[in-house]
């Protein structure tokens, strides 16, 4: 069914204003069974992706998920406000979803957009049953752990009540720095996501990365992480959020979207020989301008 981009965008953004609807009475209800806040609101989280799944499913599209990562971690970090301490992390973190929200819509075409990565899976299935039940599981319920994971440094960094040390202002500092790293990637890239320049996009940050805005993603995660180690290192285990995202993006993200891209590019295989994969590096060979 074809959509046009209003229609497209109320399709999208229904399970998300129905999420953020909910939220303070599901938080309430839950919270009766479980007063801890971090379980409790893993469950409304959990709540929520399946809301989106259900939509995904009526518009048979999964990257009606695709905006969850910077949706949804308004809500709950919004919640996690009840007596916070601090205020500086949040703001970071709206920085950057907000920054997200804008840089995703900004490409996005409308409902006719379907990640290419659920295409082929959905190919490889073949079978409608399997594949959402394969869906649910890799492409909302598993990201919404990893993602939920990350932000947990972000809640003991506004909740702790004892004195941080210089930790702290690094860690906002780097990952305020990821998410400019980021929007200055998305800004450099749109002309050639919206094909107004043909070819491979090698200005800027991406003359010397093939993946800045990956590397600016991974890198806010660790800028949350270091924040909450300036309370101590009782807090160390909380790094796996910063790390099962980095292990997505190097071994899942990032090996699909060269392949993807070397399909669609020959040209690509001679950027790729020239230029670091994930952390920006100088190029091999490369063209004095």
């Amino acid at each position: 069914m074809k959509y046009s981009y209003q229609q497209s965008l109320q399709h999208m953004l229904i399970p998300y204003i129905i999420s953020g609807v909910l939220w303070i009475p599901l938080s309430k209800f839950v919270e009766t069974f479980y007063q801890d806040q971090l379980i409790s609101q893993f469950i409304v989280d959990l709540i929520a992706t399946f809301i989106v799944f259900v939509q995904s499913i009526l518009i048979k599209n999964s990257s009606i998920y695709d905006p969850y990562w910077h949706i949804i971690p308004m809500y709950f970090t919004a919640y996690w406000c009840f007596d916070c301490k601090t205020w500086w992390p949040i703001l970071v973190c709206f920085f950057y979803c907000i920054k997200q929200d804008i840089s995703y819509f900004r490409f996005w075409p409308g409902l006719t957009y379907e990640d290419f990565r659920y295409e082929e899976f959905k190919n490889k299935i073949n079978n409608s049953f399997v594949y959402w039940v394969f869906s649910l599981v890799s492409f909302h319920i598993y990201p919404t752990i990893i993602v939920y994971l990350g932000y947990i440094p972000l809640y003991y960094t506004i909740k702790e009540t004892q004195e941080h040390n210089i930790l702290y202002e690094i860690g906002l500092i780097i990952s305020i720095i990821a998410v400019i790293i980021q929007w200055i990637a998305d800004y450099q890239l749109y002309p050639y996501r919206t094909k107004q320049i043909k070819g491979d996009c090698e200005i800027g940050l991406w003359k010397y990365c093939r993946h800045p805005n990956y590397f600016g993603e991974c890198l806010f995660w660790w800028g949350m992480y270091i924040a909450v180690l300036s309370y101590g290192m009782q807090y160390w285990y909380w790094g796996v959020g910063a790390l099962g995202i980095q292990i997505m993006f190097l071994a899942y993200s990032i090996p699909n979207m060269e392949q993807h891209l070397l399909k669609k590019r020959p040209s690509y295989k001679k950027y790729q020989s020239e230029v670091s994969c994930f952390i920006p590096w100088f190029r091999k060979n490369s063209k004095t301008n």
